[in-house]
C-alpha cells in the first residue's frame, strides 16, 4: 500500500512513543509498503533514509500548541491536495496529534491516556487539550488502534469509545542481539525512562530503594537512564536525600551501543511508572530473560502476564518489599522468572502490528 505514516511528535527519538515510530516504520518498510512520512524538520532516523519526507513548518518547533494547531488544521490540507498518492494514512502518536479531517482511510493509534491517570502530568493548557479537543477529533478517524487492552479500556471509560470501535494491536519491541548474554558480574537494578516527575515515578522508586538493607543496595546499584524531562530536578533532589543515593548512577540519555552495554550488566529491572500505553522496555527486559518487577495493574501487568514481581506503585514500602524479593531470590526462581518472561516477549512482534494496521486500512471503503 502507499501510505502517509504520521511521525509527529519524533521527541529528538528520545521517549517510547519515538521508539515505537521507529520500529512501525522499519517493519512498514519491510513488509514492501511505499511510504511517505511526515516529520518535524528536526526530525531524523536511520528508518526515514531514502524515504520521501513531508515537513511540518519550521514554526510549529516553538512549542506543543503550535505543532497540535498546525496538526488540527494544517495537515488535512496537505494531505488533500495528495490525497491520490496516498491508499492511506497511519497516525502513530494519536493520544498528542489528531487530524480535524481525514483526507484519506486512516488509522489513529493511541498509546495511552496518561492526563486522566496522572494528576498534574502536564500544564492546564495542555491537559484541557488532551481533555477536551484531542478525543472529539481522534474518534473521527476512520480505525482506532490502541497498543494494550488496557488503553482500550480507558479510551472506552474517558473517551466513551463502544466496545468495537478500538482494535487493540500489541506493539513490537527492539530483539535483542541473538548473541545476548548477561554478564557473569551483572549486578545492576536498571530502569530506563525519561526522567519525568511525577509520571514515571522515580521518586517513589529512589525512596524505596532508600528503604533496602545496605549491604544489598551496594551489592545492586541502581542505574537510572533516561534524558532529563519535566521535574527531573525533583527525582536528583531525592537521589540526594536517599540514604542509599550514593549506589544511584544516572546514565543520562544513552544511544543503542551504550545501552546494550547496560542490558549486559544489569542483575533485574524495575518498571515502577504510575501509567503506561505499553512499556516497550519491559518486554525488552523479559526478551533478555532479566528478572523484572513492576507496577500492578494498567497495562504492564497486562505485559507481563505473570512472568514479574509486582508492587503497588504509590506505595513506597511495597515497592521495597518487591524489590527485595526480585534482588534476593534463589537462582532457581530467577531463572524460571526469565524463562517466563522470553516466552512472554515472543508473544509480541512488529509483524504482527504492523500487518494488523494493514489490514485494518484495507477494510476501510
Amino acid at each position: 500500500m502507499r501510505l502517509l505514516v504520521d511521525c509527529v511528535p519524533f521527541d529528538c527519538g528520545r521517549t517510547g512513543t519515538a521508539s515505537y515510530v521507529r520500529g512501525l516504520v522499519a517493519e512498514l518498510r519491510r513488509e514492501g509498503h511505499e511510504l511517505t512520512l511526515l516529520c518535524e524538520p528536526d526530525a531524523d532516523f536511520p528508518e526515514a533514509a531514502g524515504l520521501p519526507v513531508l515537513r511540518t513548518p519550521a514554526w510549529t518547533l516553538r512549542g506543543g500548541a503550535a505543532s497540535f494547531a498546525w496538526h488540527l488544521c494544517g495537515v488535512p490540507r496537505q494531505v488533500r491536495r495528495r490525497r491520490k498518492d496516498f491508499d492511506g494514512m497511519v497516525l502513530a502518536m494519536a493520544n498528542r496529534r489528531v487530524l480535524a479531517r481525514y483526507p484519506v482511510a486512516t488509522v489513529a493509534v493511541v498509546h495511552d491516556l496518561a492526563d486522566r491517570r496522572v494528576a498534574g502530568k502536564y500544564s492546564p493548557s495542555r491537559m484541557f487539550n488532551l481533555r477536551h479537543v484531542l478525543p472529539h477529533f481522534a474518534k473521527k478517524a476512520h480505525r482506532l488502534v490502541a497498543v494494550s487492552a488496557a488503553t482500550a479500556e480507558d479510551m472506552r471509560r474517558f473517551w466513551g469509545c463502544g466496545a468495537g470501535d478500538v482494535t487493540v494491536l500489541h506493539e513490537g519491541f527492539p530483539a535483542p542481539p541473538d548473541d545476548f548474554s548477561p554478564a557473569p558480574d551483572a549486578k545492576n537494578l536498571f530502569y530506563i525512562s525519561r526522567i519525568e516527575h511525577p509520571g514515571k515515578n522515580h521518586v517513589r522508586l529512589v525512596e524505596a530503594y532508600g528503604k533496602l538493607p545496605r549491604a544489598l543496595a551496594e551489592a545492586h546499584p541502581l542505574v537510572l537512564a533516561g534524558a532529563n524531562w519535566g521535574g527531573g530536578e525533583i527525582v536528583q533532589a531525592a537521589i540526594a536525600s536517599c540514604p542509599n543515593g550514593d549506589c544511584i548512577r544516572h546514565a543520562g540519555w544513552v544511544g543503542s551501543e551504550e545501552l546494550e552495554r547496560l542490558w549486559t550488566q544489569t542483575a533485574a529491572y524495575v518498571f515502577p511508572s504510575l501509567a503506561e500505553g505499553f512499556g516497550i522496555s519491559l518486554v525488552e527486559a523479559m526478551a533478555r530473560g532479566i528478572p523484572c518487577a513492576c507496577s500492578r495493574g494498567g497495562a504492564l501487568e497486562e505485559l507481563a502476564a505473570g512472568a514479574a514481581e509486582l508492587f503497588e506503585p504509590t506505595d513506597v514500602e511495597d515497592i521495597a518489599r518487591a524489590l527485595q524479593r526480585l534482588l534476593c531470590a534463589p537462582e532457581a526462581e530467577r531463572a524460571a522468572r526469565g524463562r517466563k518472561g522470553i516466552a512472554r516477549a515472543r508473544e509480541f512482534s512488529w509483524e504482527a502490528h504492523a500487518r494488523g494496521i494493514v489490514r485494518l486500512l484495507e477494510g476501510i471503503r
